[in-house]
């Protein structure tokens, strides 16, 4: 008889459990099609803005497109109930959902950015739907004979039966990062519809040119009011972003004299400040360039190489995830400038060297990374901890107070005319979003 008594409690407990782990999808009769319709209308819409961002502005938006979608997606945070939107000068929109849970808990942030890359076109954008992907060769422009398959898109080998989006051709589709738009404001209309999901208060931030790294350093992190923040970017289920690289920012100037006649320059005061440039770009390792490294292994990228009169600027970025690296290729960058300066000593050289942002990881709360992780399998993800070797928005507003990582959205082939989401992927970054949201919300403050 007591045995049967303790059979009995233990299913009792078991059912209460799971209960609890899955009483958000009961309470709100969580429905994946539904949701995955209103990602599919939203990323279909957001993707015709051209937000494209421009490298070279100094403005912030650097485009007009960024600041027409930033106020739409203003009007759609209020149609679904959220409180105190504001678009601030610099294009970012914020705003918060109110708590359901009557309990004190840690405020939780979703971000994403609404540009989209400055190298490739955003204009003008058809996105297309491909419905039930089979494996085979997926058509984005039949004309050019444009098209992704598992052995020019590695991720597609994973996505048989899945919803594809693309764009037709010519362009980016803009997943990167309005596919992380399209999951953030889907949930909160799911929020806005289903009160009875408990939550505790959560903030809401869409950013312009996160792509050219500008508009983070814009967002007034005491004014947002959050504790812990979450970009959706990225591509696979389960990828979850706690460390990018550290940087720092060079700039060698080369002056030189070429006023004289080149037949008279032997002999004379003559200096070549555009040789001097290219000795210096020529002396940097090969083996620390971004094209002979990957992994964990930092490189010097050189992004800028301008001539005006007698004077030659080359500028550019170090990257590493160690700080022990990033002085390895401080060293190499700085041995490099002194040999072109000993070589070419008729001309004038300086160097500038200027921390720009540091790998956050080891200021990341570590229940941070607990909880997404609970969510993920919670919704049967695999976690994939990565390091980004890029700068992320987490890498600027960490170090301003508000810890941030990244989590998955769906977007893949980014950066490119081929670029994709998964919807059926942004589905399941969705659920693991809400989950993400419910855990919070059982936290004390």
């Amino acid at each position: 008889m007591k045995r049967l008594l303790l059979w009995a409690l233990l299913g009792t407990w078991a059912f209460t459990a799971g209960a609890q782990i899955n009483d958000w999808k009961i309470a709100t009769q969580y429905h994946k099609q539904t949701a995955k319709e209103q990602l599919i209308k939203r990323l279909t819409r957001y993707a015709t803005f051209d937000t494209q961002a421009a490298a070279d502005s100094d403005k912030t938006p650097s485009t007009p497109g960024q600041l027409k979608l930033s106020k739409e997606l203003v009007k759609e945070l209020k149609k679904y109930g959220a409180q105190n939107v504001k678009l601030n000068p610099f294009g970012i929109v914020t705003g918060e959902i109110p708590a359901t849970s009557g309990k004190p808990a840690p405020v939780l942030a979703l971000l994403a950015h609404v540009d989209t890359p400055a190298e490739i076109s955003g204009s003008n954008v058809k996105p297309q739907v491909h419905k039930n992907y089979q494996g085979t060769d997926l058509m984005i422009n039949q004309t050019r004979n444009l098209f992704i398959n598992p052995q020019n898109s590695l991720q597609l080998a994973k996505a048989y039966g899945h919803d594809i989006m693309t764009a037709s051709g010519g362009t980016v589709l803009g997943a990167d990062d309005k596919s992380g738009v399209a999951v953030i404001m889907t949930l909160v209309q799911y929020l806005y519809d289903h009160p009875d999901l408990k939550h505790g208060v959560v903030k809401i931030a869409f950013i312009p040119d996160g792509q050219t790294g500008q508009g983070a350093e814009h967002l007034d992190v005491k004014d947002l009011g959050a504790d812990y923040a979450y970009t959706l970017r990225g591509g696979e289920p389960g990828e979850l972003t706690t460390e990018a690289f550290s940087a720092k920012s060079f700039k060698a100037i080369f002056t030189g004299n070429r006023s004289i006649p080149s037949g008279m320059a032997m002999n004379s005061a003559f200096a070549d400040n555009i040789l001097m440039g290219s000795d210096f770009h020529t002396l940097l390792p090969r083996q620390s360039r971004p094209d002979t490294t990957s992994g964990r292994r930092g490189y010097i990228y050189l992004d800028n190489f301008v001539t005006q009169g007698d004077t030659t600027t080359v500028s550019g970025t170090l990257y590493a995830f160690s700080d022990d690296e990033l002085a390895t290729l401080t060293g190499q960058l700085n041995q490099a400038f002194r040999t072109v300066k000993a070589m070419h000593n008729k001309g004038k050289a300086e160097l500038e060297i200027t921390n720009r942002y540091q790998n956050f990881h080891k200021t990341i709360p570590a229940s941070m990374i607990t909880l997404v992780k609970q969510a993920m399998q919670q919704e049967e993800i695999t976690p994939l901890m990565q390091a980004a070797r890029s700068n992320t928005d987490g890498s600027i507003l960490t170090f301003k107070g508000l810890p941030t990582v990244d989590v998955f959205a769906g977007q893949f082939n980014t950066h490119s005319e081929r670029e994709y989401a998964d919807l059926d992927v942004m589905e399941a970054s969705l659920r693991t979003v809400l989950r993400l949201v419910e855990l919070w919300g059982m936290q004390g403050k």
